[in-house]
């Protein structure tokens, strides 16, 4: 049985539940991105707080193993069980927190938790409350501009600790330095997903290179310049490569986004500490 297949599966058991108003799928599975290591993501939306037992009859029916049962917290209520030897994530949210969730979207809140739910919704599949789940998607499509800009604005900067680079290759100082990279990476990540009016999928910045595939908008070979610069041997390479994607990031925010003005922004990400030789 795939994946899928055990999605809607264990989805019949919950939809029975009077409180629920929609059942949709999310994740890897949802995308058609899942591989041998994938779990099953679903989100419950409920149309009032759901009781332990809502949330433990359907694990008992699926004769599941508890992996972690989390109470309500940042409006949300998770859990996850093993069940036939698949891991399933279960999310659930009141189905006001997800229309509060839509609205923040809108007026531009940047906010990367909230903002996977709503990517979850952009690529999901309903089994429960199929016209709600439409409703949503009408919602959030087409994608904020107050959310595009503000978005690019703030991931498209790069304080002290990245003007430290040459400083910390120097010293091969290269704990703090990788976390940098990394670091600027994802920002990187999140600016072409706003350009690209992309909903954030995962907190982690997961599925790097499937996510890069879905961009029309990004540096030429922009997932495999990523891993390369997070894999090589020397740091000085590193920090040359990510300062040229920088620079492409920089140009198509310019052609497609004009009426945002990166300036400032672009002068910290070329400025460097300056060191004994600089005096």
């Amino acid at each position: 049985m795939t994946l899928f297949e055990q999605a809607r599966k264990i989805a019949e058991v919950y939809k029975t539940n009077p409180k629920l108003e929609m059942i949709f799928l999310g994740g890897s599975v949802s995308r058609g991105w899942e591989d041998q290591f994938s779990d099953v993501e679903l989100f419950l939306i409920w149309n009032e707080p759901p009781e332990d037992q809502d949330r433990l009859h359907p694990i008992n029916q699926a004769k599941g193993v508890i992996l972690n049962f989390h109470p309500y917290e940042d409006q949300e209520w998770s859990e996850s069980f093993l069940a036939n030897g698949t891991k399933f994530e279960i999310s659930s949210f009141l189905g006001s927190t997800v229309e509060g969730y839509i609205q923040s979207m809108k007026d531009g809140d940047i906010s990367l938790e909230k903002q996977c739910l709503i990517g979850a919704i952009s690529d999901g599949v309903p089994f429960k409350g199929t016209a709600i789940f439409e409703g949503y998607l009408e919602s959030i499509f087409s994608y904020p501009k107050p959310l595009k800009e503000k978005l690019i604005l703030h991931s498209f900067d790069f304080d002290g600790s990245w003007q430290s680079r040459e400083a910390l290759a120097q010293r091969k100082d290269s704990l703090f330095l990788h976390s940098i990279l990394v670091d600027v990476s994802k920002k990187l990540l999140v600016t072409l997903s706003a350009l690209n009016e992309m909903y954030i999928h995962h907190p982690g910045l997961k599925w790097l290179h499937e996510t890069s595939e879905r961009m029309e908008v990004k540096p030429e070979f922009f997932s495999d310049r990523i891993h390369q610069i997070l894999t090589n041997a020397s740091l000085r390479v590193s920090i040359t490569q990510l300062e040229e994607l920088i620079r492409e990031t920089a140009q198509l925010i310019q052609l497609h986004c004009p009426e945002v003005s990166i300036e400032d922004q672009l002068k910290r990400a070329q400025s460097a500490r300056p060191g004994a030789s600089d005096k």
